[in-house]
């Protein structure tokens, strides 16, 4: 699997969405899932899903956290830029990033997918002292249940018959991929990227 940055990066992005969520909470009273959704707002976390350096592997956490306010519309008072590593929204904010970058999942299609951060910040007490590979493991149980075509179809505002029709698949294909009786992976890679096209996303979006 190619993944959106390499394995080098990747300490270095957990470290730094984690100090972000621990600062904008425990330092200037965010609430964690407004904050979260903030993030996923200010085009912070795409241009990290991305690979964008700048945001990958320049920017402390606390910047971080002052980008994300000052991008979706407010700014964070002026704290003390203390960083807890043990907190359940540092830990949050790590696991979470890891999860991301294993599955090659952006933070936003993990949310819709079931995976928000409330999710993992709630299973704290029992993953943070467990190997990371149990997060994952939580994650993808999570998103085995949701159906990542129909759910971007949905949002797309497309009926079954019409993206088919402009995506050049078949209705019966497309029902199948939506209910389980086709595996989208085993489609050919031009069915996949036309579906991809009509409906705007990356094709990792559609194989998680």
């Amino acid at each position: 699997m190619i993944r959106a940055y390499d394995i080098a990066y990747l300490d270095d992005a957990m470290a730094s969405i984690g100090a972000m969520l621990d600062y904008a909470v425990n330092a200037c009273g965010e609430p964690l899932e407004l904050f979260w959704n903030r993030f996923l707002a200010s085009g912070v976390a795409s241009s990290l899903s991305r690979a964008n350096p700048k945001y990958l592997a320049g920017m402390s956490g606390v910047e971080l956290a002052r980008t994300v306010a000052l991008r979706s519309g407010d700014s964070l008072p002026d704290a003390e830029p203390f960083i807890n590593m043990g907190s359940p929204e540092y830990w949050t904010g790590w696991a979470m990033t890891y999860i991301a970058w294993y599955l090659n999942a952006d933070f936003g299609s993990l949310a819709s997918g079931g995976v928000g951060v409330m999710d993992l910040y709630c299973r704290y007490p029992t993953l943070h002292e467990a190997d990371l590979s149990k997060a994952v493991r939580f994650a993808q149980g999570r998103l085995s249940k949701d159906n990542p075509l129909k759910r971007i179809r949905e949002n797309s505002g497309l009926t079954q018959l019409q993206l088919a029709t402009l995506s050049g698949n078949t209705l019966r294909s497309i029902r199948g991929y939506e209910q389980g009786q086709r595996a989208l992976k085993n489609a050919s890679t031009a069915s996949v990227l036309a579906l991809c096209r009509v409906l705007g996303c990356r094709a990792e979006n559609l194989l998680i």
